[in-house]
């Protein structure tokens, strides 16, 4: 079979909350979809959840890189997923949310065509994978709120947003600690809000709050950096946004930078070079996170089934469908039992489709040549 359509659909889902972060506050994504349709009428659904910050790109980007990546792929195989993840990556620079909705909607046709849910696709290694929830930067009330909250529908681990104010920092995941207890798994995220020398003099302070690991600690460029945290700092580091391609991955590699490396779809440009990451991480003995950008419901859900695919995945951070007060999709969002992340049993992503009132129509280009913008 044949792609013979591509659709390209805008939308934005708003918070629930004001998401505050070292990088800066966020009240909503600004989101793009991809329908991809064969000459059969399977059809798959991408998300792009364009994060300017961290891969330089913004809704209007995206559309119109997506306009050129569906020129590069129209009238190809389906079947043919390595070519047509070249065909992706040779069609323009970067652009690796844009990408990654391409990748994922097409690994989501062929799960769908084949009426298995994607992760089983992909080669299931686990049924279930247990998520943390986040906390963003607020005042300790609101944080202990809501880790207590946390705690008592079941959630088992807990990532911190940290890297603002090292005293206000220290203040707010300490009450955090006392009021869960320490049953409760605790990881920080620092979002690059440190250099080199103060993330090590910051750690030694969380070093009796038994934090799992501390995230991206220092600059994403500072590989050296933050090499230097893992060898002197108290607790192990995972690298983030240091790493978006499998060749990112070699680097921390072969510096001895990171104890983890997080793996996000939009960062690595979809499924097809998460699993690269994740084998060279493997091989390396680094455990996987993967991880989320504030995407709704089929970015989260195309995580979790590479989540359930990848045995290298230890950690999942896939919650931000939680904190949505709208959802682009019709059909029902993954499930989240207790702290565990699972299939619906659906074929492909899930039981998903576009919800017609939250999106727009953007642009379609067909087998027969045809575009049209709207």
């Amino acid at each position: 079979m044949k792609i013979e359509k591509i659709e390209i659909f805008k939308g934005t889902v708003y918070y629930k909350a004001p998401f505050k972060i070292s990088l800066g506050t966020s009240e909503q994504s600004d989101e793009v979809l991809i329908k991809i349709t064969d000459t059969e009428g399977n059809w798959g659904l991408g998300e792009a959840g364009p994060a300017s910050r961290i891969t330089g790109e913004t809704q209007g980007t995206v559309i119109e890189a997506s306009k050129l990546i569906a020129s590069f792929l129209i009238g190809q195989e389906t079947e043919d997923i390595p070519i047509l993840n070249e065909k992706i990556e040779s069609s323009i620079l970067r652009n690796s949310s844009a990408k990654a909705a391409f990748d994922i909607a097409l690994y989501d046709l062929l799960s769908r065509k084949y009426k298995i849910p994607l992760y089983k696709f992909l080669g299931a290694y686990r049924e279930s994978i247990i998520t943390d929830v986040t906390i963003g930067i607020m005042d300790i009330e609101s944080a202990v709120k809501k880790a207590t909250y946390l705690k008592n529908i079941g959630i088992k681990r807990i990532k911190m947003k940290v890297g603002e104010n090292i005293v206000e920092d220290y203040r707010r995941v300490e009450a955090v600690r006392n009021a869960v207890g320490d049953n409760i798994e605790i990881f920080i995220d620092a979002n690059q809000g440190w250099s080199p020398g103060e993330a090590v003099r910051n750690l030694e302070l969380f070093d009796n709050l038994n934090i799992e690991f501390v995230e991206q600690p220092v600059k994403a460029w500072d590989i050296d950096g933050l090499a230097y945290v893992r060898n002197k700092g108290p607790l192990p580091v995972m690298a983030d946004e240091s790493v978006h391609s499998p060749e990112d991955a070699i680097k921390i590699v072969k510096a001895e930078a990171a104890d983890f490396i997080n793996i996000k779809l939009m960062k690595s440009g979809g499924i097809h070079n998460a699993k690269k990451i994740a084998d060279i991480s493997e091989a390396a003995g680094i455990p996987n996170m993967v991880g989320c950008m504030m995407e709704g419901a089929i970015g989260i859900a195309a995580g979790i089934h590479f989540s359930l695919h990848h045995r290298n995945v230890k950690f999942v951070d896939l919650d931000s469908d939680l904190d949505m007060k709208n959802t682009l999709t019709g059909g029902k969002i993954l499930p989240l039992k207790g702290s565990y992340r699972t299939s619906d049993g659906y074929p492909g992503l899930g039981d998903l489709n576009l919800n017609p009132e939250e999106v727009q129509l953007v642009s379609t280009i067909s087998k027969s040549g045809d575009f049209k913008s709207f």
